[in-house]
């Protein structure tokens, strides 16, 4: 109950000084609010002089300044005279001039060692020093090249059909029969002629007769007897046959001649006849076999292959198209007029023959320190690659003798900017931008209402079609009898090729016949230099993806200032132009530095001694 007591006594003293507190707070703060002006006002409303001694609205210093545009109000010829007047100015000059000289001891390590650099630096340049070492640096640099070449290539052969013919002897065989009773043998005729004959040769002749024996009474003049052929046939007995010699020949018309006889060769047998005839005494059949020959001439039609490659090293054929359509044609034989028909009158055999073939890659493949990185195919024909773009890696190394001396390389053989680890100075891509500017600039000082720069050339060349040959290689210009038939853009194809300022643009149908393409065309832009063609292929193509157009339809068009604006050149392979630029520069021989060094120092001394 005490404790109770104690802590309800406690809680009323807290809430006592609570309350005081609060009060206090409250007028402190009405007080503030009251005089929180008053200092501001007091200060914006105090004249600084009457407080501030020596102030003044307009010091003097106040002239050296004029302004961002104005000038310093001559404070440098001011500051110089204050110098000249002011005590402490004064005292430095007199302490300048009076002072004794600051004495320096020949002795000193420093004033030794610069005269022992001095007099040993010979040895410095020359190796002999033995606080030097002699060092080779080596600076090994890799760049890209790119090239392509013909790897395989499309060439075909031309069959040709021709109407030829040739005499073939066909046989017929006719069989006559001649019988005694068409022969209207009287008295008075012994012989009668019978035709007329079918030409042709006797192959077979069979006489058969019958005889009545009896009625001739054994007498010599009724038994008869018949010529004809060359042959006597007798009939003397009741019936009899003969077989003829063959190969009697016949002529058309003629006639075949049966002449009468008895055993007894009466002079007159024709009674005889005539008597046999009556009573039916005789009667005979000569049946002939005659064969003839006919000869005919047939036509049909020949071909003939004509390759202008060794068609033994092709390694897949590519197809066969009718480049003259059927019909029917005509020959004329011995004055007679034959005719003969073909489906198709010439076939184009298509071939892919390898090619050894360098393209524009020739003096990357013979450096022995390129190697291929890369290979793509840009143009296959039946799954097989014809033209691939390669790219090499190159490795020059650039080398250089000099001496190293406290860890600091001194170059002696005076080739050190390559090696001197700096790294790529930029020079050559800064040369060729520039150069790319300059040619942009050719074009628009050609043509400034329609300002375009790397303007290119579309040219066509065709491919391999009926023994024709093909007109895109990148190779054996000069040494093939087969391009002799290329024009002259397609031989300006070969050499653009080769000097690589030509761009692949596509291909079209160069002939057709009856709605199908026997022969087709390549189209390129051929650009006037090798940089237009890096700025056209890597900025326009690769960059904006603004194509070439199509085989039927090239663009090869130039690029516009907003296109050239848009390109970045840092992205852009400048390898292939920096041979050319390394190729072409005239940089004079060291001799001839030398001199011109030495003639301008002696100039300039002469200058300045006025000649003496």
């Amino acid at each position: 109950m005490k404790r109770l007591l104690l802590f309800l006594l406690l809680a009323v003293g807290h809430c006592a000084v609570a309350d005081g507190v609060s009060d206090a707070y409250n007028a402190g703060a009405a007080a503030a609010a009251s005089s929180k002006s008053q200092g501001t006002s007091a200060a914006s409303g105090t004249d600084p002089s009457s407080v501030i001694p020596g102030y003044t609205a307009s010091p003097s210093q106040s002239s050296y300044y004029g302004g961002v545009q104005g000038g310093d109000g001559d404070i440098s010829s001011k500051g110089q005279s204050a110098l000249g007047q002011d005590d402490a100015g004064q005292s430095i000059i007199s302490s300048g001039t009076t002072n004794p000289a600051t004495t320096i001891d020949p002795t000193a390590d420093f004033i030794q060692n610069g005269k022992n650099a001095e007099a040993n630096s010979a040895s410095i340049t020359d190796g002999t020093n033995t606080q030097c070492t002699t060092k080779v640096v080596s600076k090994s640099v890799f760049e890209n090249y790119s090239c392509d070449r013909d790897v395989n290539q499309v060439q075909t052969c031309a069959r040709t059909g021709t109407v030829t013919g040739h005499y073939e002897d066909t046989t017929t065989t006719e069989t006559i029969t001649i019988d005694s009773d068409s022969l209207g043998f009287n008295s008075d005729t012994l012989t009668v002629n019978w035709g007329p004959v079918p030409e042709g040769t006797v192959t077979s002749a069979v006489f058969t007769y019958t005889f009545r024996k009896g009625l001739a009474y054994s007498n010599p003049v009724w038994f008869l007897n018949v010529t004809t052929l060359g042959q006597k046939l007798t009939m003397y007995d009741d019936s009899g046959s003969y077989t003829l010699a063959s190969g009697v020949s016949l002529s058309a018309g003629d006639t075949l001649s049966f002449t009468l006889g008895n055993q007894a060769n009466a002079n007159n047998p024709g009674s005889i006849w005539t008597a046999g005839q009556a009573n039916k005494m005789y009667h005979f059949v000569l049946t002939l076999t005659i064969q003839k020959t006919d000869r005919k001439y047939v036509t049909d039609v020949t071909w003939s292959e004509s390759c202008g490659f060794d068609k033994s090293t092709a390694i897949a054929t590519d197809g066969t198209t009718c480049v003259d359509p059927g019909g029917t044609r005509t020959v004329t034989v011995d004055g007679q007029t034959y005719s003969q028909s073909a489906d198709c009158w010439q076939y184009s055999d298509a071939y892919i023959v390898p090619v050894n073939s360098t393209g524009n890659c020739a003096t990357l493949m013979a450096d022995r320190n390129c190697t291929v990185s890369g290979r793509s195919c840009t143009a296959s024909e039946g799954g097989i690659c014809l033209h691939e773009a390669d790219t090499y890696q190159c490795q020059t190394t650039y080398s250089s003798q000099g001496l190293l001396c406290a860890g600091q390389y001194f170059c002696q053989s005076g080739d050190c900017s390559e090696t001197d680890g700096a790294g790529d100075s930029g020079f050559d891509t800064a040369v060729a931008k520039l150069a790319g500017l300059a040619s942009a600039g050719e074009d628009v000082r050609d043509d400034q209402v329609n300002i375009k720069a790397f303007t290119g050339q579309a040219l066509y060349c065709r491919k391999a079609m009926a023994g024709f040959s093909n007109c895109c290689v990148d190779t054996g210009w000069g040494n093939s009898a087969g391009l002799a038939n290329c024009n002259s853009d397609e031989m300006a194809i070969g050499k653009a090729k080769a000097k690589k300022v030509t761009v692949l643009v596509g291909e079209a149908c160069n002939r057709e016949v009856l709605g199908v393409c026997v022969q087709k065309k390549q189209a390129y832009c051929v650009f006037q230099g090798k940089l237009a063609r890096i700025i056209q292929e890597q900025g326009r193509r690769d960059q904006l993806h603004i194509s070439f157009g199509s085989g039927d339809s090239p663009d090869c068009r130039g690029i516009t200032v907003p296109e050239l604006q848009s390109i970045n050149f840092d992205l852009i392979n400048f390898q292939d132009f920096y041979s050319d630029l390394m190729a072409n520069q005239k940089i004079p021989d060291s001799a001839t530095m030398v001199q011109q060094a030495k003639d301008r120092i002696a100039a300039q001394v002469a200058a300045q001694t006025g000649g003496k």
